[in-house]
C-alpha cells in the first residue's frame, strides 16, 4: 500500500521541490492559447483569479471553540537552524532544557522524504540570547534516513532517541531505535541500536516518584504500519536509566489495531489519558483513538469504541496548570471521507489518499478530562487558537518543561511564508529552517505566566 502512495505522491513533491512556479503558469497558459484558443487562455486566467479568491474564504471550523481562562500567545521568531542551500529540509525537531541552556535536536536532508543524505543536528542557546544557536553535535550514517529525534532529561543526563529508517523515498521503513547521551550537550556518546526492530518511540514523559527516584515513561509502536495489511501494536513501557525498558503493567502491548503515534499526560489525579494518531484504520474506525487508565492501574488501557473522525497528527498532550492541552495538527474535514461500505483496504487506501491532498495547519487543542467511570464527553477536544501560518504536515510539536513551576518551552514548525491552505505536498516545495519564538500560556484569573518557546520551520522567501 505505501508503494501505491508514495510513489505518485513522491513523483508530484519532487516535481514541486524544483518547479518554477511562475514559469509553469505561464507555460500552461501559453499552450492553452496555442493548443487551443486565446479565449481558452483566457478563460484559465478567469479560472485562475476565481481558484485563488476561493482560497481566500474561511469557513466555520469543525471543532467547538473553548471557552475559559487559557491562552497561548506566540511572539516574533530565531532562526535556530543552520542555513544549507543542499540540505533545504530541516525538520523532525525537538527541544529541552538542561541545566541554564536550551537543547534542540533536528533533521537536515535535502528532501522531506526519506534520503541517505539525512543527517542530525544538536544545537543549544541561552535562554537569555536566542539569537546565537551553536551547532554541538552533528550525526549521520550515509547509509539510513534519520528522523524521530525525541530529548529527554533524565537523572542528570540528557538523552536523545532518532530512528534509523530506510533511505526509501517511496516510503517510511523503520530500521531501528538509536540512542546517544550526554552529560554536556557537547560531548555525545557512541549511538547504538536498541528496542525493537521497526519499533518507532513517540513520547517519553519523566515522573518523580514519592521516595523522590525518577522514572521515565514511554509510548512506542510496532507493526507493518502503512502496509495493505496493516496492523500496529502501541506499548508503553519504563525505566529509570533511560536504557533498560520494561512493561508498566504485565504487558508492554496496550493496544492493537491501527494506532502509531501516541502522546499521553497524566492528570493532577494521576490518572493517565492518551491520544493516538489512527491512520490505518481498525475495528474501532479511521481517525484519533483515545485512551484511559486509572493511577492504580497504568498499563490497562481503555480506548474509545469508536474512533475520533478527525486527525490530530504529530499529537503532543501535557497536563499545563491543571489543564490538558494537545498541541498537534489542524483539519478541517474528518479523515474518514471514503465510506464505510467500501472494502477496508480502499477505505485505508482513498483515506490516506485524500487526507495528502487536502489543507492542514497546526492548533493547540483543550481536552477535556474523562467522567469519573472512565468515559469520555461527547466533544473530548476544543479548538483554543490555530498556528495560522503553519501548512501540510510541517506542524510539528515539541514540549518539554524548563525549570520549576509552570514553565514549559513549546515547539512548532510552521514555515511563515505559506498560508494555511496546502495539503502535504507544500510541505516539499520551500526551504525550511527550524526557528524560536517566545510563547505566552497565560491561565487568566490566575494570573500564571509560563514563558514558553516555540521552534518552527519558516519558508525562506
Amino acid at each position: 500500500l505505501h508503494k501505491v502512495v508514495f510513489i505518485p505522491l513522491g513523483a508530484l513533491a519532487e516535481f514541486l521541490l524544483h518547479s518554477n512556479y511562475a514559469l509553469c503558469f505561464s507555460l500552461t497558459l501559453a499552450a492553452a492559447a496555442l493548443l487551443v484558443s486565446p479565449i481558452a487562455a483566457c478563460l484559465v486566467l478567469v479560472g485562475t483569479v476565481f481558484a485563488l479568491l476561493s482560497s481566500f474564504g474561511k469557513r466555520p471550523g469543525p471543532f467547538p471553540r473553548y471557552v475559559g481562562d487559557v491562552d497561548v500567545l506566540l511572539g516574533r521568531s530565531y532562526r535556530a537552524s543552520t542555513l544549507t542551500p543542499a540540505m533545504p529540509a530541516n525538520n523532525n525537531v525537538s527541544i529541552a532544557a538542561f541545566g541554564d541552556q536550551l537543547v534542540i535536536a533536528y533533521r537536515k536532508a535535502d528532501t522531506h522524504f526519506a534520503s541517505p543524505l539525512a543527517r542530525l543536528c544538536v544545537a543549544t542557546a541561552r535562554p537569555d540570547n536566542l539569537e546565537q544557536w551553536e551547532v554541538t553535535w552533528e550525526y549521520a550514517t550515509g547509509e539510513d534516513d534519520l528522523r524521530e529525534v525525541l530529548l529527554f532529561e533524565l537523572c542528570g543526563k540528557m538523552i536523545l532517541f532518532f530512528a534509523r529508517l530506510a533511505p526509501n523515498k517511496n516510503g517510511f521503513a523503520p530500521r531501528r531505535m538509536q540512542r546517544t547521551s550526554s552529560n554536556d550537550l557537547r560531548a555525545w556518546s557512541k549511538p547504538v541500536d536498541f528496542g525493537r526492530t521497526s519499533e518507532i518511540i513517540w513520547d517519553v514523559k519523566v515522573r518523580e516518584q514519592d521516595g523522590g527516584d525518577q522514572v521515565a515513561y514511554k509510548t512506542s509502536y510496532i507493526g507493518n504500519h502503512y502496509a495493505a495489511d496493516a496492523e500496529c501494536t502501541v506499548l508503553f513501557e519504563k525505566s529509570t536509566d533511560g536504557m533498560e525498558w520494561r512493561p508498566v503493567g504485565e504487558d508492554s502491548a496496550v493496544y492493537c489495531g491501527g494506532v502509531s503515534e501516541v502522546s499521553f499526560a497524566f492528570t493532577p489525579s494521576g490518572d493517565l489519558v492518551a491520544i493516538g494518531r489512527n491512520e490505518d484504520g481498525d475495528r474501532t474506525g479511521f481517525g484519533s483513538q483515545l485512551f484511559f487508565a486509572r493511577r492504580d492501574d497504568l498499563g490497562s488501557w481503555t480506548p474509545l469504541k469508536v474512533s475520533v473522525k478527525h486527525r490530530f497528527d504529530s499529537p503532543r498532550l501535557v497536563c499545563m496548570n491543571g489543564d490538558l492541552l494537545l498541541f498537534a495538527r489542524y483539519a478541517r474535514e474528518p479523515y474518514a471521507l471514503v465510506p464505510a461500505s467500501w472494502p477496508f483496504i480502499l477505505q485505508r487506501m482513498g483515506n490516506l489518499v485524500l487526507y495528502s491532498l487536502l489543507p492542514k495547519g497546526a492548533a493547540v487543542y483543550h481536552m477535556r478530562f474523562p467522567h469519573g467511570d472512565g468515559s469520555w464527553p461527547e466533544k473530548p477536544l476544543e479548538l483554543i487558537r490555530c498556528f495560522e501560518d503553519s501548512y501540510g504536515d510541517t506542524g510539528f510539536f515539541s514540549l518539554a518543561k524548563a525549570g520549576g513551576g509552570d514553565d514549559w518551552v513549546v515547539e512548532i514548525m510552521p514555515p511563515h511564508a505559506i498560508r494555511m491552505r496546502r495539503g502535504c505536498m507544500g510541505r516539499s516545495s520551500q526551504q525550511t529552517s527550524t526557528s524560536v519564538a517566545r510563547t505566552l500560556c497565560a491561565v487568566g484569573d490566575r494570573q500564571t505566566r509560563a514563558s514558553n518557546l516555540a521552534l518552527s520551520p519558516r519558508a525562506q522567501q
